[in-house]
């Protein structure tokens, strides 16, 4: 049994590799899990003895990226999901034709298509699996990984993103640029109010005394 401390419990088949001490044995699956992405069809894992009888594998909370520790030895193989419309043992035929173990999760039905989990040898991406299963008279959806095309938009709209976070971020710095001018013209006004009397007193200088006997 699979388990992640009492959670994503299932029971798939195991060959018996033998005992590990006392309460514990290696097993090799031979299923493609539906809960768990690792382990996978081909890897060995170490499960322990208990109450109930099922021998249980407990990945413990281990983060994905540490996955490998709680896996005896790696099968080389990763999961994949796709649905399907049309009939299981021809996406099964074809997958044993290119080296990929297929377990079919149900049928497809007249309101929704059917599910199946693939373990992928490691070396051999996405792409290529949906490429070699273009000859299976089934019409296929893959689920997981999800599809490059979505990935690339997903990452460009990121980097969209990004983009735009600088050409916003120019208003916000040149506002204190902008508030330069300000700052001076009301120093230059403080500037004025305080010389205020010189202009006033150029009013009544002699320039103006000539203009008037001029004018005379």
């Amino acid at each position: 049994m699979l388990t992640n401390r009492g959670e994503d419990t299932e029971t798939p088949w195991a060959d018996d590799l033998g005992p590990v001490g006392a309460s514990a044995r290696r097993v090799r699956l031979i299923n493609v899990p539906f809960l768990h992405a690792k382990p996978t069809w081909g890897d060995e894992i170490i499960v322990m003895s208990t109450a109930d009888g099922f021998p249980t594998w407990d990945r413990n909370g281990v983060a994905w990226k540490k996955i490998g520790t709680r896996i005896a030895a790696d099968g080389g193989r990763w999961a994949m999901i796709v649905d399907y419309v049309g009939e299981l043992r021809a996406l099964s035929d074809a997958c044993a034709k290119h080296d990929l173990i297929c377990e079919g999760a149900w049928e497809p039905r007249d309101d929704r298509p059917g599910r199946a989990y693939l373990a992928v040898r490691n070396g051999v991406d996405d792409v290529t699996v949906m490429e070699l299963l273009s000859e299976v008279p089934c019409t296929l959806t893959q689920i997981h990984p999800p599809p490059r095309a979505r990935r690339s938009a997903a990452k460009s709209g990121a980097a969209k993103s990004a983009a735009v976070k600088p050409a916003a971020a120019k208003p916000t710095a040149a506002k204190p640029a902008a508030a330069s001018p300000r700052v001076a013209a009301k120093a230059g006004a403080g500037k004025a109010g305080a010389g205020a009397k010189r202009p006033r007193a150029a009013k009544t200088a002699a320039p103006r005394k000539p203009a008037k006997t001029r004018a005379k």
